[in-house]
């Protein structure tokens, strides 16, 4: 009886595991094209510098450049606006797109103000 139960419960992980059941070609928030984040969206990596610049997405703050340097912030499929500020440094904005399923890295490196 206990192998009959155990047998079951191994083919019950297997079939989870590779994705079955995945109506979306989603499993676990992960998609088989890139990362999902849980939502119907896409990823921003933003890697700053000075690390203690402020990041904002669409002009709302998001963070701190050090805090979001080992992070992924879900995003809405579409072009935004990343601004990175701090001071003594000149301000920059650059547009980018987010795609669904995939990750968009931002790196910006701020120049120091005359």
């Amino acid at each position: 009886m206990s192998f009959r139960v155990s047998l079951i419960a191994i083919l019950l992980v297997a079939g989870a595991a590779s994705g079955a059941g995945a109506a979306d070609g989603t499993y676990m928030g992960l998609s088989g094209y890139g990362y999902s984040g849980f939502s119907l969206g896409g990823a921003l990596y933003v890697n700053a510098f000075p690390h203690f610049a402020e990041v904002s997405l669409d002009g709302n703050p998001i963070g701190v450049a050090n805090d979001l340097q080992a992070s992924l912030m879900d995003a809405h499929v579409g072009v935004h606006a990343v601004t990175v500020t701090a001071p003594g440094y000149e301000p920059a904005t650059v547009l980018v797109r987010v795609v669904c399923d995939w990750t968009t890295r931002v790196r910006l490196t701020l120049i120091p103000a005359r």
